[in-house]
């Protein structure tokens, strides 16, 4: 934990006792017996162990300490004790606030180092799969051109090209996506804002891809007056890209891939709709999931579960959204992306 996290785990701990002493003065006018409150501040301490460690928890440990001897013990106000069964209940709060901190921590600790077991097993499962199958079918045609480019037909070697470009590109597309990944987990995604038109930046997006939606149809509908968008050319073009790439995976050949924009309010909210088999009800949140892989059928590949979650990234970082939902008038589906409008100073400098 850097030192920027461990401050704001540590106010965030005072906080939480700050709301346990708002608490006791509620038990308080109540009439309940000052001795029920540690319990509350009891919880406060177990709270910030749980979600922030045990430095943090030791930290709500001993402003529970003197909160609770300060406005709940006699003498009110004052940090003196005169009552020695007061000193014994102050001395058992911290002994039993230690060790509920210190075990809690634990429990943290041992989620946190599961979670990140999963993470790292599934991103292995993720790379040897994603990384061999491509560089298997690379070495397979290289291999085949290389043996018998003197007997193989000129359409058979431009056959063999055609399948080392396409999963070379696939597994340029894979490693990007890594990239941009670790980016993001690194917070070193930082947006250049611009007013940005819509109907330019679907159309590079749309050029870019056109040999992955090649076996689609592809339509847009996008208002002439539709307001410019404040985001960032670069990332909002790989947000595209990898929406369209998802809908060209688990669309069949022949179906429509579509594109709908219209403003609401102070957002405009883009749709990109397939005609696939659409998404599980329990998963329209899952596919955001880092590594999340969805069945793409025998004839499909399946994703590798980054760049749904890249374009939730990269489009929380320009203050935009994306969710999933199916389409409610046949099987597909759709993914809506909502963005702030630009707004101008009279200077005409975008905001």
């Amino acid at each position: 934990m850097n030192g920027v996290n461990r401050a704001k785990a540590l106010g965030s701990s005072l906080a939480i006792v700050a709301a346990a002493l708002l608490i006791g003065f509620a038990l308080q006018r109540l009439h309940i017996h000052p001795a029920n409150f540690a319990l509350v501040f009891l919880t406060a301490v177990f709270v910030s162990a749980v979600m922030y460690g045990l430095w943090a928890a030791l930290l709500a440990c001993l402003a529970s300490l003197l909160a609770y001897n300060f406005f709940f013990l006699p003498p009110l106000y004052t940090f003196r004790i005169t009552d020695p069964s007061n000193i014994v209940t102050l001395f058992f709060f911290g002994i039993v606030a230690i060790v509920a901190s210190n075990l809690a921590a634990q429990l943290r600790k041992q989620a946190v180092t599961a979670g990140t077991e999963r993470l790292r097993s599934a991103m292995l499962t993720s790379l040897s799969h994603d990384l061999r199958t491509p560089l298997a079918s690379i070495l397979g045609a290289a291999g085949g051109l290389l043996a018998h480019r003197h007997t193989l037909s000129d359409s058979a070697q431009i056959d063999l090209i055609a399948t080392i470009q396409e999963e070379a590109e696939r597994l340029h597309r894979f490693i990007s996506n890594l990239l941009d990944m670790t980016r993001l987990e690194a917070g070193a995604i930082v947006p250049r804002l611009d007013a940005v038109d819509l109907s330019d930046m679907a159309g590079t997006a749309l050029r870019r891809a056109e040999q992955i939606l090649a076996g689609h149809q592809v339509t847009m509908e996008i208002p002439r007056d539709l307001p410019l968008l404040r985001l960032d050319p670069v990332l909002f073009e790989q947000v595209l890209f990898n929406v369209f790439d998802n809908a060209a995976k688990y669309a069949p050949e022949g179906t429509c891939i579509a594109l709908k924009a219209h403003e609401e309010g102070s957002v405009v909210s883009v749709e990109i709709s397939d005609e696939g088999g659409g998404i599980p009800a329990a998963d329209l949140e899952r596919v955001f999931d880092k590594f999340y892989r969805a069945r793409a059928g025998d004839s499909r590949r399946a994703g590798t579960g980054l760049g749904l979650a890249i374009c939730r990234g990269f489009l929380q970082a320009m203050s935009g959204a994306i969710t999933a939902r199916n389409r409610a008038g046949g099987s597909g589906a759709v993914f809506v992306i909502t963005l702030p409008i630009a707004s101008y100073h009279p200077a005409g400098i975008a905001t």
